[in-house]
């Protein structure tokens, strides 16, 4: 397989060097431009006020810096089982192991009364969960490093020095495979923890809202923006309930004291704090 990727000059396709050392160019100058880091450490009121696209681009930000921190995960694991010899027979019970823990965190996530649910404490079933999702993260991302090392052991891969650019072209092509394995993996298990941390979480809604000038005891709940000055606010914590709405500029919005209301699920009361 290495092989026939290589006899079809699959760096040169990419427009060699100089096309990836341009890619992460692009990517560098990206992440400065649109305030990546500053997006990602954003806090719930800052991503409230944010309008629809650079909400949109906050989570594009924070896959990207997951597929890259999955990346250097990847590249650590393949030079451990490079080290280590793994065989390639590794590579097909790993996958197995993976994709059998992955079915048991869905799951669990997935149905309300789970086997462990009626056998473990809310704390102990998250634990354990949460457990299961880091044995399964590490198998699904140890599938194409051990695949690769499991390669150079057996010879279908070689990373010799003495022949640069062949050497070259074989690490370009393993981290392009590393990067694209965690891609996939890194959606797969934000997708996992999302419904994980549906699941398990005491809060059933979180909102925003300001009192009213006039009269103190009526809530106005804030909802999106509907452009880039003005707020969308009703008389409901949830929009399809809200009978009366308004509009509030962004600045007036920011100069009152915004509260944070948290519903608790399969409750009535509620819990509110001041932003």
């Amino acid at each position: 397989m290495w092989d026939r990727i290589l006899d079809g000059q699959f760096l040169s396709k990419l427009g060699g060097v100089g096309g990836i050392v341009t890619l992460f160019s692009f990517m560098l100058t990206f992440f400065k431009k649109n305030h990546v880091i500053t997006s990602l450490t954003s806090s719930k009121i800052e991503r409230l006020i944010s309008s629809k696209e650079k909400r949109t681009l906050i989570k594009i930000s924070n896959y990207i810096v997951y597929v890259i921190l999955g990346l250097i995960a990847s590249t650590f694991l393949t030079l451990i089982y490079m080290v280590i010899d793994l065989k390639g027979y590794l590579v097909f019970v790993i996958s197995i192991i993976g994709t059998f823990l992955y079915l048991v965190v869905l799951y669990i996530t997935l149905t309300k009364k789970s086997v462990f649910d009626k056998r473990f404490s809310r704390s102990k079933n998250l634990n354990f969960t949460v457990s299961l999702l880091l044995l399964q993260t590490l198998c699904f991302f140890s599938v194409m490093p051990s695949f690769i090392a499991s390669s150079v052991s057996e010879g279908s891969l070689v990373l010799a020095t003495d022949k640069p650019g062949e050497l070259l072209i074989n690490i370009t092509l393993c981290l392009l495979s590393l990067l694209f394995a965690s891609s996939m993996f890194v959606l797969l298990i934000i997708m996992t923890f999302s419904q994980l941390r549906e699941k398990f979480s005491k809060y059933d809604y979180e909102c925003f809202y300001v009192l009213d000038q006039e009269y103190e005891d009526m809530k106005w709940f804030i909802y999106h923006l509907i452009d880039k000055e003005h707020f969308l606010l009703g008389n409901s914590e949830y929009i399809h309930d809200a009978t009366i709405f308004r509009t509030e500029e962004r600045s007036q919005i920011l100069s009152e004291k915004i509260h944070l209301l948290k519903i608790l699920k399969n409750k009535e009361d509620s819990i509110e704090y001041y932003i």
